[in-house]
């Protein structure tokens, strides 16, 4: 069962993680040790269908990415006090939307990046989080609400 869910939804995953970590080593890590983690939940995935599947890879790798970024922000200021200033210079457009992406809530990122940056609509995201679409929409709004207000107050 392992060798099917990784043919059919391994890119599908790859580009997920990818949105969500914005590093493709990253991403590779999170779909292996999502795979990992199907291994040892064989007998739950085989009671599901091919849909709910999907949904436990997607929420599964959803999970390990939040344990890493609140590991890593507990680790982070240190390493920010080491990088030299020109890191910050080579983009700053990129960085800065990704450091307000950042700031939001897990629950509008996540739908936030998958929506605008990958093309997903609020059905197929409702899909995937097991919510209603209109819940979707509702914290998408929320997510464009908040972005606004923090780029009027910053730039």
């Amino acid at each position: 069962m392992i060798e099917e869910l990784y043919t059919v939804f391994r890119e599908e995953l790859l580009r997920y993680c990818q949105t969500m970590a914005q590093d493709h080593a990253a991403a590779e890590d999170l779909v292996q040790e999502t795979y990992m983690r199907a291994m040892t939940h064989l007998e739950d995935l085989e009671d599901l269908n091919r849909g709910q599947r999907r949904s436990w890879l997607y929420k599964t790798a959803r999970n390990l990415y939040i344990d890493r970024t609140r590991k890593l922000s507990r680790e982070t200021p240190e390493a920010e006090e080491t990088m030299p200033q020109a890191a910050f210079e080579e983009d700053f457009g990129e960085i800065a939307v990704q450091q307000m992406v950042g700031r939001l809530p897990e629950s509008e990122r996540a739908l936030f990046i998958l929506r605008y940056f990958q093309g997903y609509n609020a059905s197929e995201l409702g899909e995937v989080f097991r919510l209603p679409a209109s819940t979707v929409r509702a914290r998408l709004a929320s997510a464009r609400r908040k972005l606004l207000r923090w780029y009027q107050d910053n730039y």
